[in-house]
């Protein structure tokens, strides 16, 4: 499933309220006098205020009544809080399910009470039998009450649900009653959820199943709209999505539980890693094919979803203290728990849950579930944490001289001995330390740091680091400061400690530590930080910490800030790339997957052009470690694509950009050749030195060209003073030159970015 654009639904003007009259009564009588003015008279019932265009309506359920006639209260609000009346009935869709009791080592489970029959399409997909299907009411009524407020009476008879399956109606057990909102003409409306026991009326002390929080899927998805748009809260999609659902042309269960964990790990399932894809067809027979989906974290995180600590999700810990094989079986999907060992289940033959925590338990045979999801490089991550002491030597012509540390937070801040520890020592490429020196923060270049296109300082710190005798290291850099450095720069320390995660006294695992960043001054009178654009917190959200953004071979772990010191302007991919056939710097390079000779690898581009793989026109290909080719084209961004907030700091994203930025290589006027003794290099030299002479995007273009990479958007980027091939002096030196983006783009303008991509 692919996300990108949220569809916006055109305003409609709420209800304008009637004017009140006032009359006036004159005496009638020729010559007589006006008499005296009478008692005030009881005021009259307030119309509705106008509240102008209608951009949201808040929908909630205030009451429900189940029996052989059922009826649903609830109450519609625009975005002042304003009863919104009108509200079509053919837009309601109305669920409605009962909470069943766990016995035999089941969990409690939800079964809807209006179910439909589902038959396979013929040629569709694999199924062949007809399914049931849980489904929303039909032929009920709505009473609109004309204040905002409506009742809905059901279609259903709740209390004889005899097909295509019998639900008994027990008034005893928690109900849950949703609503959903589907109109083409009004905005979308959040959905209306009430849990409560229609014996007692009683909503609070009840049985519960609440393992999720709608807010935690939003911090990825952004906004969950599924089934078009309308069906946008967790607790609704249970009220279908129950055990009791099949879809019919892939014979896959719709259960909830199995459902959305095969859909996260869709990508990693044995099943589709065997060479069968997890499809679920939809409406209309819409192949929904959850095969190359990632998790942007791993999988092994279920707090993410699953999270104990939140008072929104009581019964969260389900997840972790009563496994089942209908959850355990979505992921693990090559084990037949019926076939015992043969069935690739050591504990055995189980045929249904009343035995699973005999094993599946703390200090038990096969631990507990939190036990074996613990994710080994993010525990010992916990044991350790870098230290940038100080730097001094900064000004131009100077070596810098950084004093470092390593300690355990875990163990009182004691310091690590980064010469004799073996999480240091280990080789094979297994313990890293390195010291990265970057100039200027007013956008990152590196010019004179001799490591080219527009890569730091890098220092191995387990070879060159001098121990000060107090746990304290300092490591000098092998490079000045370049004479012609100003304005500030930035130190970083990265890098990977080994690890011993299976405890067989080898050190061979890495372990994902937060990278560090300070910042120091060249000629500034105090450092001056680089400005801050990415929130790496937002970055979190969906993947994790210690986890999802540790990169380059877990060097590089959770600290954006270290991200731009390489991915900065003047940086592109060619020192990657295989060597050009042809040899010559003319953008062609027919060895590459992609044709090019290189590609910019500069932070705006590059993440705007990763995130928004699937929005794009063309195919964005990276070359890294070792000559990897690095295609993002099955990236799915599960959020609204459109919604830069997710990502940046504040209003960061509006033009205009800071004034003074470099523009983005995308041509060094160099390419990769052979060199003498049958290697690579890159050449000319000289002209991969002078980054003055590279051909740039400007800089706003570079970024929103990132997603907007199409012939007409990159058109209306020149037409408004963008260029995709110039050198940075030429940037703004004329009026064809200057990007004017700001003019149509910035906060309050005519095509404000907020309006143009819905955030307003």
């Amino acid at each position: 499933m692919r996300y990108g654009f949220g569809s916006k639904h055109p305003y409609r003007s709420g209800l304008v309220g009637a004017g009140v009259a006032l009359v006036m009564l004159l005496a009638g009588c020729s010559g007589g006098d006006t008499g005296a003015t009478g008692a005030q008279g009881p005021a009259g019932p307030p119309g509705p205020p106008s509240s102008g265009p209608l951009t949201s309506l808040t929908v909630t359920i205030t009451g429900v009544t189940l029996g052989a006639t059922s009826t649903l209260n609830f109450s519609a609000v625009n975005q002042s809080n304003v009863g919104y009346a009108g509200l079509p009935a053919s837009t309601l869709e109305v669920t409605l399910a009962k909470l069943v009791p766990g016995t035999n080592g089941d969990p409690q489970t939800w079964q809807s009470y209006i179910n439909t029959t589902q038959t396979p399409t013929p040629g569709v997909g694999p199924g062949t039998q007809p399914t049931v299907n849980a489904t929303t009411d039909s032929g009920g009524s709505l009473t609109d009450h004309g204040d905002g407020t409506y009742t809905y009476t059901f279609g259903t008879n709740i209390a004889a649900v005899a097909s295509p399956i019998a639900v008994s109606f027990d008034p005893t057990l928690t109900h849950r009653v949703a609503l959903a909102i589907r109109s083409s003409t009004l905005p979308q409306a959040s959905n209306g959820v009430y849990d409560w026991q229609p014996s007692t009326g009683n909503v609070a002390n009840i049985p519960t199943r609440d393992m999720i929080d709608t807010a935690s899927c939003n911090s990825c998805h952004d906004h969950l709209a599924a089934h078009g748009g309308p069906r946008q809260d967790a607790r609704l999609c249970v009220t279908c999505h129950n055990p009791g659902s099949t879809e019919a042309n892939s014979g896959n269960t719709l259960d909830f539980e199995v459902m959305i964990h095969k859909i996260h790990d869709g990508k990693n399932l044995p099943s589709v890693k065997a060479g069968t894809p997890y499809v679920i067809y939809g409406f209309r027979n819409s192949v929904n094919d959850f095969s190359d989906v990632a998790f942007p974290q791993d999988v092994r995180n279920c707090t993410k979803c699953h999270d104990p600590a939140n008072p929104k999700t009581p019964d969260a810990h389900l997840a972790f203290d009563l496994p089942t094989i209908q959850a355990c079986g979505a992921c693990h999907d090559n084990i037949d728990f019926a076939q015992g060992a043969a069935g690739g289940h050591p504990g055995g033959v189980v045929t249904d849950n009343s035995e699973c925590t005999i094993c599946h338990s703390a200090n038990r045979v096969a631990g507990s579930v939190a036990d074996v999801h613990l994710i080994p490089g993010k525990v010992a991550a916990a044991n350790f944490k870098f230290n940038i002491l100080g730097i001094s030597n900064t000004a131009p012509g100077q070596q810098p001289l950084i004093v470092i540390s390593v300690t355990n937070p875990q163990n009182g801040n004691s310091t690590y001995d980064i010469k004799a520890d073996p999480a240091f020592t280990a080789g094979g490429g297994a313990a890293a330390l390195n010291i990265d020196l970057a100039w200027s923060t007013a956008d990152y270049g590196n010019v004179g740091s001799n490591s080219y296109p527009g890569q730091p300082v890098s220092i191995n710190a387990l070879k060159t680091a001098v121990a000060n005798g107090d746990g304290t290291y300092t490591v000098t850099s092998p490079l000045a400061v370049p004479i012609s450095a100003t304005g500030s720069g930035a130190v970083a320390i990265e890098g990977h400690p080994a690890g011993d995660f299976d405890g067989n006294g080898t050190f061979t695992d890495r372990v994902p530590v937060t990278s560090v960043v300070q910042y120091f001054a060249i000629t500034d009178a105090a450092p001056t930080a680089r400005r801050a654009v990415v929130d790496v917190a937002n970055c979190q959200n969906c993947h994790g910490q210690n986890d999802g953004l540790s990169l380059h071979g877990n060097n590089r772990t959770d600290n954006v800030t270290l991200c731009v010191m390489c991915h900065n302007p003047n940086a592109t991919d060619i020192s990657q790339r295989p060597i050009d056939p042809d040899g010559v710097p003319n953008q062609v390079n027919t060895a590459t997957v992609d044709g090019l000779e290189q590609r910019p690898i500069d932070f705006n581009a590059l993440i705007h052009s990763i995130h928004g793989a699937a929005f794009r026109s063309s195919d964005f290909v990276i070359y890294g470690f070792g000559g990897s080719v690095n295609s993002f084209s099955d990236v799915l961004y599960p959020g609204t694509l459109a919604n830069c907030s997710q990502c940046h700091s504040g209003t960061t994203y509006e033009p205009p950009l800071a004034a003074g930025l470099l523009g983005t290589t995308i041509d060094t006027h160099a390419t990769v050749v052979l060199n003498g003794s049958g290697g690579k290099t890159i050449a000319p030299a000289a002209a991969l030195a002078d980054s003055s002479l590279y051909s740039r995007i400007t800089p706003t273009a570079a970024a929103c060209s990132g997603c907007h990479d199409d012939v007409t958007s990159r058109s209306h980027m020149q037409q408004n003073g963008a260029s995709f091939y110039i050198t940075q002096s030429l940037i703004g030196s004329s009026a064809s030159s200057t990007e004017t983006c700001s003019v149509c783009h910035s906060a309050g303008a005519i095509a404000d970015v907020k309006k143009v991509h819905g955030l307003q």
